[in-house]
């Protein structure tokens, strides 16, 4: 499974525990779902520490061993191929039933049964330009309502050969379940390949020091927030978008439409659920500014457009929520983000 690269940029730097029972920050990387995850934490133990990250860290690799689709003995895998009806795992199908809430909720701006749709398109594997004919077979195979699922039941039924594309809301389900392994009553922090997800604040701070990148150099930051709580995860253009015979394809798909988005900037969204966060900011980058700035205010998601400009700064647009949110919000001009110790 080929994972989204995230926008945001933690402004954290990586440090070793501290002794004589100061309370200090321990961190730890390793390499899953296809990408980087920092783990931040602080404790004045560091058996604690390390032992807290450990326990953040194991919820993430078994949320890429279940949705995984480059293993084919992942449940993910099974069910995309599987013909027959098929019975859910109760994660998969608490899992699923999220996803039914925002698919619906955003009129289908987000649907992740949209694996025929980037096969079509080579999304995953580099990029191509299919035919019309190709895009309405892949259209025909692709869409929740066809996914025929029983939450009730926690099973599958599909009325078509429909496939799950994980790409969308994988890094924040891993990030709910890591915050579900972990006391409330500790302070963390997890960057999963850009969405990050925090719970309480670093000791003498008010927050995270967390950059969101310049939509079209991602090398450089254009605003700071700091976070407390929740996740926020950034859908974009810019590097991750991909080139067939010398045309722009977006990796992001319009479900609707069955081709790619067409906005060129870039959304973050944060909310408290970072499996909502991950999903709604695919939603409102496919809707794009003018319209997914209508659909936040309208359901209170704290939501900020970065729209590129002909100069360095990008135009600024936020919700209202996302204002009261981050009241604190510094804008960079476009400078390179560096933060000093949390």
């Amino acid at each position: 499974m080929t994972w989204a690269l995230a926008i945001a940029l933690v402004l954290v730097p990586l440090a070793t525990g501290g002794a004589g029972g100061k309370s200090a920050p321990f961190s730890r990387e390793a390499y899953v779902m296809g990408t980087r995850v920092t783990l931040t934490t602080w404790d004045s133990s560091r058996v604690r520490g390390l032992a807290r990250l450990e326990q953040l860290l194991q919820p993430i690799e078994a949320t890429d061993r279940q949705l995984s689709t480059w293993r084919s003995d992942s449940e993910v895998s099974r069910l995309n191929a599987a013909g027959a009806p098929f019975r859910l795992s109760p994660s998969l199908c608490a899992l699923l039933t999220g996803l039914e809430r925002w698919t619906t909720a955003s009129d289908s701006a987000f649907d992740p049964a949209i694996g025929a749709l980037s096969l079509a398109w080579g999304i995953h594997t580099g990029g191509r330009l299919p035919s019309a004919s190709v895009v309405a077979a892949a259209q025909q195979a692709s869409g929740w309502q066809r996914l025929g699922f029983d939450a009730a039941r926690c099973t599958i039924a599909k009325s078509a050969d429909v496939a799950l594309d994980v790409g969308g809301f994988g890094k924040g389900e891993a990030l709910d379940r890591a915050r579900a392994a972990v006391s409330p009553a500790e302070a963390w922090l997890i960057d999963l390949g850009g969405q990050v997800a925090v719970n309480l604040a670093p000791p003498g701070r008010v927050g995270w020091p967390v950059g969101i990148a310049h939509p079209q150099r991602r090398q450089k930051a254009a605003l700071i927030l700091e976070m407390s709580s929740g996740s926020i995860a950034t859908s974009a253009g810019s590097e991750r978008d991909l080139y067939a015979d010398g045309r722009r394809i977006s990796h992001i798909l319009d479900p609707r439409t069955g081709r790619p988005a067409t906005f060129t900037g870039s959304v973050t969204v944060w909310h408290d659920d970072a499996l909502a966060a991950d999903a709604l900011s695919t939603a409102l980058f496919v809707m794009g500014p003018e319209r997914g700035l209508r659909w936040a205010e309208a359901h209170a998601v704290a939501a900020c457009y970065l729209i590129p400009t002909a100069d360095s700064p990008p135009e600024v647009r936020s919700s209202s929520a996302f204002t009261t949110k981050f009241p604190r919000l510094r804008k960079l001009a476009g400078r390179r983000g560096t933060a000093g110790n949390p």
